[in-house]
């Protein structure tokens, strides 16, 4: 999912997030220069949480064990948020992948042609688009989501303290950790209040990931505003579901 949406998952799941937990909500996915994979930091959850449990106690220690609750709301392994949009939804084979893969599926050949990448890449890039579908309606009913998360990313001390940690975790330096996280505003769109602007950031994004690429905005714009409708009639049960599982797991995960 993207960020907003991750936001109101950490919300449904936390009853007073801190800026640490909404650090963690969207960690996962600061991958622009990072020296970690998306393996690492979506399916290595369960060793991430281990060594949040072994820090000895005190104000540091729970704010680090805060983050890492955000981190696991958003993974694959254990099964956070994007285990319900990527992986397995509903009780389908796994070869229907996740609720934006299954929602997004009759987007893929035009989101392949938008994006200006191949047709292979057109399933992926159809499920963004499911994605992004969400991120207007969780901002409107609360526009402070995209505040906190710009504010977690700006506080030098909070990311500076998180970073020594996760690099002791992952054997990495601080400082390579920490370049993707400062960085990431710029990367996202924490204000999506049209579908344009979901589509400027989109287009960014794929320039990034697919050098070359030459991403048509206003017809990423048209998909989005499908995407919308597409998911209009169920939205509210995919939230509802996958939330109800992700509290579930975070309260065994995190209970240690």
């Amino acid at each position: 999912m993207f960020p907003i949406a991750h936001a109101w998952m950490i919300e449904r799941c936390v009853p007073e997030p801190t800026l640490a937990h909404y650090l963690g909500c969207v960690w996962p996915d600061m991958l622009y220069g990072s020296p970690l994979t998306h393996q690492q930091t979506h399916r290595e959850g369960a060793a991430l949480a281990g060594y949040a449990a072994s820090l000895s106690p005190g104000d540091e220690a729970d704010e680090f064990r805060q983050f890492v609750q955000g981190a696991l709301s958003h993974g694959v392994e254990p099964h956070g948020f994007d285990w319900y949009s990527d992986e397995e939804y509903g009780g389908l084979p796994a070869s229907n992948r996740g609720y934006a893969f299954q929602r997004g599926r009759r987007l893929a050949d035009r989101a392949a042609a938008a994006c200006g990448v191949a047709p292979d890449q057109g399933w992926w890039k159809a499920h963004n688009l499911i994605e992004m579908a969400f991120e207007r309606r969780l901002f409107a009913k609360r526009p402070e989501r995209g505040e906190r998360i710009g504010s977690a990313c700006a506080d030098a001390a909070l990311v500076e303290r998180i970073c020594v940690r996760l690099a002791a975790h992952f054997g990495q330096l601080a400082s390579l950790i920490a370049a993707p996280v400062t960085y990431f505003p710029q990367v996202v769109e924490l204000r999506p209040t049209t579908v344009e602007a979901l589509a400027r950031t989109y287009a960014m994004q794929t320039r990034l990931r697919h050098p070359g690429a030459e991403p048509d905005e206003a017809t990423i714009a048209h998909l989005i505003a499908e995407a919308e409708a597409i998911v209009a009639t169920d939205a509210d049960e995919f939230l509802r579901a996958s939330s109800s599982q992700v509290y579930a797991m975070l309260a065994s995960a995190c209970s240690a």
